[in-house]
C-alpha cells in the first residue's frame, strides 16, 4: 500500500515485512519491520504526519471502531442488518448498517440517541468502499474510496528511490 503526502510518502510492504516512510523533501526514508504475528494494521496519511498501528489479535466480525467502542457503553444490543448490494462507484458492493441505542440517561441525555453505522464493501477488490457514521452528538463522519483503477499499478511505486538513503536514528535515552 502507498499513502502520499505533499512532503511525505508510506509503502506498507507485508510480503517484504516493512515500513518505509520517506521524507520527499530530504529525500531520506525510515525502515520500519512489520512483527510477523500482525494480524490488522491500520495506516493514516495526515497533515500533521503519517502513522501505522498494527493489533495482534483478530478483529471483531462487525463494524467499525466506533461502533465496537459504542457497544460497550449501551445496555440496548446494536440491531445489525443486511442492505441490499448495490453499485458504488462503480462497483458493486455489499452493505450493512448497524444501529445502536444509547438509552436516556446513561450519560444524562434527556432521550434515547441512536447512533447509525454502514459500511459498504466489494468481495471483489476485497476494500472497504464507503463508510457513514451518523451520531447527533458529533455529526456524520462518511469516507469513501474514489478514483478507483482496477489495473495493475506502476511495481516501481512500492519501492524505495535510488536517490534515496537511509535514515539512521539514533537511540535516545
Amino acid at each position: 500500500m502507498r499513502a502520499e503526502h505533499p512532503d511525505r510518502v508510506l509503502i506498507y510492504d507485508p510480503v517484504a515485512g516493512f515500513v518505509y516512510a520517506l521524507d520527499t523533501r530530504t529525500k531520506t526514508y525510515r525502515k520500519t519491520l512489520i512483527s510477523d504475528r500482525t494480524a490488522s494494521a491500520t495506516i493514516a496519511a495526515t497533515n500533521s504526519g503519517t502513522w501505522v498501528a498494527t493489533n495482534h489479535s483478530n478483529p471483531p466480525a462487525y463494524g467499525d471502531l466506533s461502533a465496537r467502542q459504542m457497544h460497550g457503553h449501551t445496555s440496548v444490543p446494536p440491531v445489525m442488518e443486511d442492505l441490499q448490494p448495490q453499485v458504488v462507484n462503480g462497483i458493486r458492493a455489499k452493505g450493512s448498517r448497524i444501529t445502536m441505542t444509547i438509552p436516556k440517561g446513561a450519560f444524562g441525555n434527556d432521550r434515547d440517541i441512536k447512533v447509525v453505522n454502514e459500511r459498504w464493501y466489494t468481495d471483489d477488490l476485497q476494500v472497504l468502499l464507503k463508510s457513514s457514521n451518523s451520531d447527533p452528538r458529533f455529526g456524520v463522519t462518511t469516507y469513501e474510496l474514489t478514483n478507483i483503477m482496477q489495473a495493475a499499478p506502476d511495481p516501481s511505486l512500492f519501492r524505495v528511490p535510488a536517490d534515496y538513503s537511509l535514515r539512521v536514528e539514533e537511540n535516545r535515552r
